[in-house]
């Protein structure tokens, strides 16, 4: 397909969104990918960085397929979790998928990420079309993200203007719903034993059986993470939307709780707004405040403003 310009922003730095792997710094930028397909690039990558043994005659690289090729299907969840497991060991992972068209690619500001929409899957073979490579150099973890994360992607497109200097950030839910396939590289040894050693990866807010519960029950886990955008929008009206989806949730107040536990940073837990880890009432928009406070209520099912 033909390369387009796609806008990111480079990642926050705000430790909840940071990322937990990201081997851009271990990787001097050339313009070695633009010439290469994304597996061999991997090869390369894992052949100076990972293996690491002085006699490159007793180690061979091996193909480690983690999702054979396959159109119909995405990444099922044992699939993602290998690839994160990759990167925390310091490998990369190219990735083969459905891609949107100039015309349907969209990005969506989470948390100062500028993550790439997750297309509906019926757009396939209209505004989603196969395929297109990238590789994969790292990973965050949010739950604001669909999918719980956004993986650090490196686009050949670089010369496209595409991105943050050619990289992009891509929900999980992405690959779940449109990998095609996903492929990484192991060292095997000869003579000599070869130990991947795991990166010393930052500690991050943890997860208990009660965010499992919440996830599970909650009106606003859609698959696809439909309301994602909703819950952290600039919008007021976006927001009371999101507080009247939370309004008849039975886990709201667990949502609640483990969000102030979290002190997570923005947007709508459990019917309340959130900003840097504590309640406000309503957040405030950009330019000059009100001299009285906005609060608007709305119905939940349509959307439209409630008037008392």
């Amino acid at each position: 397909m033909e390369s387009y310009a796609l806008p990111a922003r480079p990642l926050p730095t705000v430790s909840r969104v940071a990322p937990v792997v990201d081997l851009r710094n271990r990787y001097v930028e050339t313009s070695d990918l633009d010439a290469q397909e994304p597996w061999e690039w991997c090869r390369a990558f894992v052949d100076r960085f990972v293996s690491g043994a002085d006699d490159r005659t007793a180690r061979r690289l091996t193909d480690d397929t983690i999702k054979g090729f396959d159109r119909a299907r995405g990444a099922d969840h044992h699939q993602l979790a290998t690839v994160l497991d990759a990167l925390d060991h310091g490998r990369p992972v190219a990735f083969y998928g459905w891609w949107p068209t100039a015309a349907a690619a969209r990005v969506t500001d989470i948390l100062g990420v500028d993550a790439m929409d997750v297309p509906p899957p019926d757009r396939k073979g209209t505004d989603v079309v196969d395929g297109h490579a990238v590789v994969i150099m790292g990973y965050g973890r949010h739950d604001a993200f669909p999918g719980g994360g956004y993986l650090i992607v490196r686009n050949p497109w670089s010369s496209a203007q595409w991105g943050d200097g050619g990289y992009g950030f891509l929900p999980f839910t992405y690959v779940r719903a449109y990998a095609i396939a996903l492929q990484s590289v192991r060292v095997d040894s000869g003579y000599l034993q070869v130990v991947e050693t795991p990166l010393e990866l930052p500690t991050g807010p943890s997860r208990n059986p009660i965010d499992a519960q919440i996830a599970k029950k909650a009106r606003c886990a859609d698959p696809r993470a439909s309301y994602t955008s909703m819950f952290f929008s600039e919008n007021a009206m976006d927001t009371a939307r999101a507080k009247a989806i939370c309004s008849r949730c039975e886990v709201k107040d667990l949502c609640l709780t483990r969000a102030l536990e979290r002190q997570e940073p923005y947007g709508v837990w459990g019917g309340e707004f959130l900003i840097d880890g504590q309640i406000v009432a309503a957040k405030r928009g950009r330019g000059r405040p009100r001299t009285i406070p906005m609060h608007t209520d709305v119905d939940e099912i349509t959307g439209m403003p409630v008037v008392a």
